[in-house]
């Protein structure tokens, strides 16, 4: 099974730990394959909630993590330790743009609206091709399944193309995720067809 190693891996995750023990011990297990092959998370900035977690987990091991905190929630932002470089920006479109830019792969976790902000906008510059790289919906217990009938619904409705839904790497097993993220290749799909 191949690896994704030496990458700067951004994760979209909610601000609140969300009521699901399998999304936390799934972020334990991220945070470890993220420490073990020599990733660097990339992420919002934040101490509260799966982002707070996350931080915990990848710092506690020595891992490499850059956070990136707009100036509306620097009271919330991590107090960096170890091996973390912590961006301010003035906004969230800004810390949004640095995120993408600086990644080479792009995890979503459970979370809320602003990892839905996240996420669209990343798929949407992905649909562009201003992103090519792979985007990760981690779809424990079913999370995400409406969020994909959606995408699927789109598609069928001629919304958008079917290639980008098809090219979404979905499933809960994180190695075998991140696997099909190191062999993946981005294809740009037609996007106007009528």
């Amino acid at each position: 099974m191949s690896v994704l190693a030496n990458k700067k891996v951004c994760v979209f995750c909610g601000s609140n730990a969300g009521a699901d023990s399998k999304t936390q011990q799934a972020l334990k297990t991220l945070a470890e394959y993220l420490v073990k092959n020599d990733d660097t998370l990339v992420y919002g900035g934040g101490r509260l909630g799966l982002m707070g977690m996350l931080y915990e987990d990848v710092s506690k091991r020595n891992g490499k993590v850059i956070g990136i905190i707009p100036e509306i929630l620097e009271d919330h932002a991590i107090d960096p330790v170890g091996q973390t470089e912590l961006i301010h920006v003035s906004d969230m479109s800004d810390r949004k743009k640095q995120m993408i830019e600086l990644s080479d792969c792009f995890v979503v976790f459970p979370g809320g609206l602003g990892t839905m902000e996240e996420f669209f906008q990343t798929y949407s510059w992905f649909q562009l091709g201003i992103v090519q790289k792979p985007i990760i919906l981690v779809n424990i217990d079913g999370y995400y399944n409406d969020l994909i009938n959606f995408l699927k619904h789109s598609a069928e409705t001629g919304f958008m193309p079917k290639e980008n839904v098809d090219a979404l790497i979905i499933g809960d097993d994180l190695p075998d995720l991140f696997s099909k993220a190191s062999e993946f290749k981005y294809v740009k799909a037609n996007k106007w067809r009528n």
